[in-house]
């Protein structure tokens, strides 16, 4: 059953991701609802989904470095996300592999093409590796998405915080995310096909020092 559950959460959770953050089709003739660019990207997004921890010291970082970021919604979103226990309900870890964390993702794509949901374009190299990954979501697709998925009050979660993660991430690479990461020890420094470590006690340390007020 776990194992089905993990499979069903990873297929919604991909293809909120694309929805979210694929660029929109401003074609006469629409064949696609739109398109999104970089296996990598899902990655680096993906991590930041599943590791609020994470995404709250991210937010804080980017707060420090543009003075344009509302503080006060900072603080509220990382209030929020620890006071829901989002560090110990939401997380779902993610090994390091040879470039940061990674999770194959091809069977879900695969899945979705399946359906119709999805149509995927690649090339190939000389050794036979895959690259410039395209994705295209289809209008069926996005007529599921916000003609049922979005009402689903169990989803509405993952969509709330894709647009949040798009607010202030979507202007970085797939690559400038995942060197953001690996500033990080508890990303950097674990070992091949380790689960990252969360990193808790450092984003409560962080919360204190920028906000004068203790994190629970």
């Amino acid at each position: 059953m776990e194992n089905f559950l993990r499979k069903y959460r990873d297929r919604l959770r991909i293809l909120i991701i694309l929805y979210v953050f694929c660029d929109r089709s401003q074609s006469d003739s629409i064949k696609y609802y739109g398109m999104f660019r970089s296996e990598i990207k899902i990655q680096a997004l993906d991590f930041l989904l599943r590791y609020p921890d994470f995404l709250s010291m991210e937010l804080m970082n980017l707060m420090d470095n543009d003075t344009s970021i509302d503080r006060n919604e900072i603080y509220n979103v990382i209030s929020k996300i620890y006071s829901d226990s989002e560090p110990d309900l939401r997380v779902e870890e993610m090994e390091k592999f040879f470039h940061g964390a990674y999770e194959s993702i091809d069977e879900v794509i695969a899945f979705h093409v399946s359906i119709g949901f999805l149509k995927h374009e690649s090339k190939r190299r000389t050794d036979g590796k895959t690259y410039d990954k395209t994705y295209y979501i289809t209008l069926d697709c996005a007529k599921k998405i916000e003609g049922s998925l979005k009402a689903v009050s169990a989803v509405q979660w993952y969509f709330e915080r894709c647009e949040l993660i798009k607010k202030y991430f979507d202007k970085f690479t797939g690559s400038q995310l995942k060197s953001r990461q690996y500033m990080y020890a508890e990303y950097s420094n674990i070992s091949y096909k380790s689960h990252i470590q969360n990193i808790n006690s450092k984003v409560k340390i962080a919360f204190e020092s920028r906000f004068n007020k203790e994190l629970l």
